[in-house]
């Protein structure tokens, strides 16, 4: 068992992890549409990785019911963000895909936030680096088992 005021460390240190990662998320966001939220965000970021895709698998993998999937696609086509189209697999269905321009801002946005991460970690050795990376990984890998 480990110390407990070693164990606060991490948990103070991870939090404040956590919440710059959260504000720089947000910044993210604001970047790419000045009035997109956390959960339009998070559509963009599933379309970005997984291509087009229909409302009802949206509503799945971000945990959210079809109602609220719904109108946050309406949302998010109104700031020219995502188009829907018909499911040539599925007549009755749509499927919502992200617009060029907004795919062009999600990549501008990540250029900055890589950028700002490589201006941090620039200093450290290769050594420290590695190590991160590798603890970092083990964290990830750990949670994902217990889940």
């Amino acid at each position: 068992m480990h110390d407990e005021k070693l164990l606060n460390l991490v948990e103070k240190e991870f939090t404040a992890t956590l919440l710059r990662a959260r504000q720089s998320l947000r910044e993210r966001a604001r970047s790419i549409h000045p009035d997109l939220q956390a959960p339009g965000y998070r559509i963009l970021a599933f379309l970005i990785h997984n291509d087009a895709q229909q409302q009802g698998v949206l509503a799945e993998h971000l945990e959210l019911d079809k109602a609220t999937i719904s109108r946050m696609v309406k949302q998010l086509e109104t700031m020219g963000l995502i188009t829907r189209t018909p499911d040539p697999a599925d007549g009755r269905a749509q499927l919502v895909s992200i617009t060029p321009s907004a795919q062009e801002a999600w990549k501008v946005s990540g250029h900055t936030l890589r950028t700002r991460l490589h201006s941090r970690l620039s200093e450290w050795d290769e050594a420290d680096v590695r190590r991160f990376a590798d603890l970092l990984h083990r964290m990830n890998e750990d949670r994902e088992v217990g889940s």
